[in-house]
């Protein structure tokens, strides 16, 4: 079964990704803007393996979905890496 703060996530996400689908060209302006949406679309892809674990393949799910929220952390954080490292930089 799943959790209701779960599926509370899912549809916040659900949310994110309708704004992000509509404002998709306002995103060109911020620095490296592809490593910071594929990081939003890796954790979306996390928030519903939890929820499609409480359903089916609980186990592969579980293990899927923290490995996926491993990956978009790690995206961020390169996100963050390069997008202040190049403000250090000047620009460069």
């Amino acid at each position: 079964m799943f959790n209701e703060n779960e599926v509370a996530m899912f549809l916040l996400c659900c949310g994110i990704f309708i704004f992000i689908i509509t404002k998709r060209r306002e995103y060109k302006r911020i620095p490296y803007w592809e490593l910071i949406l594929t990081s939003f679309w890796v954790f979306f892809a996390a928030v519903t393996l939890t929820v499609a674990e409480g359903f089916i393949f609980p186990v592969l799910f579980n293990i899927l979905e923290h490995v996926a929220y491993m990956y978009s952390a790690f995206l961020m954080l390169i996100w963050c890496w390069v997008t202040f490292r190049c403000a250090q930089n000047g620009g460069k």
